[in-house]
């Protein structure tokens, strides 16, 4: 009679205990591998509609983002245009723009009370 041990796995798996657990371990792999392959169709479909998705809404994108760069130039070159309109008000006539100035002023202090 020999005694196992459980410092040597070997020996602990030659007895009848030990096929049925690599028989488990079997049936369970082939469970798995089963799952994955009826998993896989849906998974697939998945994947695909989520790159469609994807590629719709590059597709979307790219002339919004035309769009709002072409818009943002024609912004910047208005806000320009207005400073420089602006300016040059304020240079032809200095004390009136200074007593607008003051007289907004006075009325934002007064309706912020």
């Amino acid at each position: 009679m020999t005694i196992n041990t459980l410092s040597d796995p070997k020996t602990t798996l030659d007895d009848g205990f030990g096929n049925t657990v690599s028989g488990i371990a079997g049936r369970a792999h082939q469970t798995i591998d089963e799952a994955t392959d009826k998993a896989r169709p849906a998974v697939d479909r998945a994947a695909a509609a989520a790159h469609r998705t994807v590629d719709k809404l590059a597709d979307s994108a790219v002339p919004a983002a035309d769009w709002a760069a072409e818009h943002s130039r024609k912004l910047v070159t208005r806000s320009t245009e207005i400073a420089d309109s602006c300016s040059g008000y304020v240079r032809a006539r200095p004390f009136v723009s200074l007593a607008g100035a003051l007289a907004v002023g006075y009325l934002i202090g007064r309706m912020a009370r």
